[in-house]
């Protein structure tokens, strides 16, 4: 037995319309309603429950006499200076511990910031300088500072 031809253009365009019906469906359960709420914000161990409340008003909190802040940068002479330059590198620098590209960082240095050249390596491929701004100290090459 054989469909007439209107038959066979419309079951198919129903079968059309229902799957694209139905790909839309999961396309909105399973990709658009997860991302309409915000996640929960997550709980870590040492996540602070509440902040501490002061015992004595804030008026009776003296500071102690005996504890003295302790500085994080050593204040260099200008005399130690050799020169001074900027950072011409444009994603800026890092300072190292020693002068080795394995060695620890200790700081960094913006694109532009000023900077000033403490002591050079033998032969010259690495500098030890204080950036100006914050002064830290460290080791970085010599090719991404210009005088």
């Amino acid at each position: 037995m054989r469909f007439p031809d209107t038959a066979k253009s419309s079951v198919s365009l129903a079968f059309s319309a229902g799957l694209i019906l139905a790909i839309g469906f999961a396309t909105w359960k399973y990709v658009i309603v997860p991302y309409h709420t915000p996640p929960q914000r997550p709980k870590f161990a040492n996540d602070i429950k509440s902040p501490p409340k002061p015992t004595l008003p804030i008026a009776a909190i003296k500071p102690s006499p005996l504890a003295k802040p302790q500085l994080t940068a050593k204040a260099t002479p200008a005399a130690d200076v050799k020169y001074a330059g900027k950072v011409n590198a444009s994603m800026g620098l890092v300072l190292r511990s020693e002068p080795s590209q394995s060695a620890p960082r200790v700081g960094g240095a913006d694109y532009n910031a000023k900077i000033s050249v403490l002591k050079e390596t033998p032969d010259r491929e690495w500098v030890y300088i204080r950036q100006e701004t914050t002064k830290e100290i460290g080791w970085v090459r010599s090719g991404n500072i210009s005088r």
